[in-house]
């Protein structure tokens, strides 16, 4: 705790600085420090009784909250929040559940809580952090591109031949994140698992040959989220009979 508390240096910077600029971000910085601090000592106590319990059931439950919390925060970018909640859930969850399924199915991963909770907590996170950036830039596409969608649909497009260009914009841009990332992973960054593991003794080799695995389950998961979110919003952009919504 006491590097801890020293590392409180570093957040006194950003402090300095926030207030320097006139940014009025001093008191979203103190939240966010004191969230972190409390939000991580509680998860490292509840992953000690969990992996000491060792029960699946316990496990799926913390990971669906982990959905829960992640289609909530990335739903607060949507059109329409309710909606864009349920629509977030569904395609975290499905991506989350697809990506991680195949990889116990290969026996890449076992059930086990030290692998299954981390693993699954960045395919949820990295999706969450795409579908913020899916929602926010499909709600701007659209709204840009009104006059081209209202004469395709004039013209006799379904909303989604009419909307296409807006959708294919917004899921590059989601994409965008985790593909930069991927190009330049272990030449300027060295991911979070990786170095946790270096850190705890492992070999190079070993943490090395985890960080790749996760990689790509990250790519899969957001891919599959993504392309979910884009076949879901639709709904929030038109009505049942193609015809652009009135909130608009």
């Amino acid at each position: 705790m006491i590097k801890i508390a020293a590392s409180l240096i570093l957040v006194g910077i950003a402090l300095l600085l926030a207030w320097i600029e006139r940014s009025k971000l001093e008191s979203d910085i103190i939240i966010g420090t004191v969230r972190a601090l409390v939000q991580l000592l509680a998860i490292g106590y509840l992953l000690d009784y969990l992996f000491d319990l060792r029960k699946l059931e316990y496990m799926l439950l913390l990971l669906a909250a982990m959905v829960l919390i992640g289609a909530f925060t990335s739903s607060r970018r949507a059109f329409r929040k309710r909606l864009g909640f349920m629509i977030a859930t569904v395609s975290l969850g499905v991506g989350t559940a697809l990506t991680i399924g195949l990889m116990i199915a290969l026996k890449i991963i076992d059930t086990e809580p030290k692998f299954l909770i981390p693993f699954s907590g960045m395919v949820i996170g990295n999706s969450m952090r795409a579908c913020s950036v899916l929602f926010d830039r499909l709600t701007s596409e659209v709204k840009a591109s009104i006059p081209r969608i209202e004469a395709a649909l004039a013209l006799g497009a379904t909303s989604s031949q009419a909307a296409s260009t807006a959708t294919r914009a917004s899921f590059r841009a989601s994409m965008i994140p985790i593909l930069d990332t991927v190009k330049v992973v272990g030449l300027i960054q060295l991911p979070g698992t990786m170095t946790g593991m270096l850190i705890a003794g492992a070999k190079p080799t070993e943490a090395i040959r985890y960080q790749i695995i996760i990689m790509y389950m990250i790519m899969c998961a957001v891919s599959i989220s993504m392309s979910l979110v884009i076949l879901l919003s639709r709904r929030m952009y038109f009505e049942p009979d193609h015809r652009l919504a009135e909130q608009i």
